[in-house]
């Protein structure tokens, strides 16, 4: 009997083995490489998976493996723009809206691809649009993943002060307080995550549920000094930007989709689709500007759906010509 009990005990063992390996999906390939600009900047980028299609988004270093579920069939490519993340640190007069377009088209040309559809999350979301704008025929579909508005102006600032209102005012103060008694003098990586701890909640739905995101504070780029100075010289490259009027000149098919709870105005991202019959928003409930990470399934099923050359569902146009 106890015999019997065992090879009954091993043949469900092997059948749950051999159904567990019918339906693992197949391991996906990743592999890491440097590209240079013409001006001489080294730009770290991550290829996911194989195939005919390749998808391309800025900043592997908030995406790292978020974006993988989606190189089935098709190449998941992600890099860092200058002066973030793994690529080369630059001077401020090598920062700017034309500059970080000369990185996306250096990585487009390292991997190949005469098209992509590119995924731009956050201010990639407007960059992504103005390379879609001034390289028209090289992309085929365009995902705005929790992007800026395409204007600056009323937006920027009630992001800015959504944000502010969402912050622990407390801890801000004590943080400041910090920095100004030298604490973090010799150590800008513990300053940088004692940043984030203040100042990341405010971007997300439900702070006590907050889900684990990149520690991009282990790249020196990311640390407060030199991350404010690459800022500086980008803003000024952008200020008052307004692309409304470029709007209809871009005709692939574009899919914003906007957590419900971002700091940026659901009215602001709206004005992506709003008259554009080629372009659709998705809103994200229970997520902030994160939406890959509080909601992935949901985002990431959104982002399958439109790349095979369909709607999401829940996609909604807003007064299409």
């Amino acid at each position: 009997m106890h015999l019997t009990m065992q090879r009954l005990f091993a043949v469900v063992l092997v059948a749950i083995a051999c159904r567990s390996t019918r339906h693992t999906a197949p391991p996906i390939s990743v592999v890491e490489h440097y590209a240079t600009t013409q001006d001489s900047v080294r730009l770290y980028y991550r290829v996911a998976g194989e195939g005919p299609e390749t998808v391309i988004a800025p900043f592997a270093l908030y995406h790292e493996s978020a974006l993988d579920s989606l190189a089935v069939g098709r190449r998941i490519v992600t890099y860092d723009p200058r002066g973030r993340g793994r690529s080369d640190s630059v001077p401020a007069n090598k920062v700017s809206l034309t500059h970080l377009l000369l990185d996306l088209e250096t990585v487009r040309r390292a991997v190949g691809a005469d098209s992509v559809a590119l995924i731009g999350w956050s201010g990639g979301g407007m960059e992504m649009f103005v390379y879609a704008l001034r390289n028209l025929g090289r992309v085929t579909r365009l995902v705005h993943l929790a992007p800026v508005a395409p204007r600056f102006v009323p937006y920027g600032g009630e992001m800015m002060r959504d944000r502010d209102q969402r912050t622990d005012t407390v801890a801000r103060a004590a943080l400041r307080r910090r920095i100004a008694a030298g604490e973090f003098r010799n150590d800008p990586a513990a300053e940088c995550r004692a940043s984030a701890v203040v100042n990341q909640p405010a971007m997300f739905a439900n702070p006590a549920r907050m889900p684990a995101t990149p520690d991009v504070c282990r790249f020196p780029n990311e640390h407060l000094t030199p991350l404010g100075a690459y800022f500086g010289a980008l803003f000024q490259s952008i200020d008052g930007y307004d692309w409304r009027d470029s709007l209809s000149a871009v005709t692939i098919p574009r899919l914003v989709i906007h957590g419900a709870r971002d700091n940026i105005p659901l009215a602001g991202n709206e004005e992506w689709v709003t008259r554009q019959g080629n372009a659709r928003i998705v809103v994200m409930d229970s997520s902030g500007h994160w939406p890959h990470y509080e909601q992935p399934a949901a985002t990431i099923g959104a982002i399958e759906t439109f790349l095979r050359g369909q709607w999401p569902a829940n996609a909604r146009s807003i007064g299409a010509r």
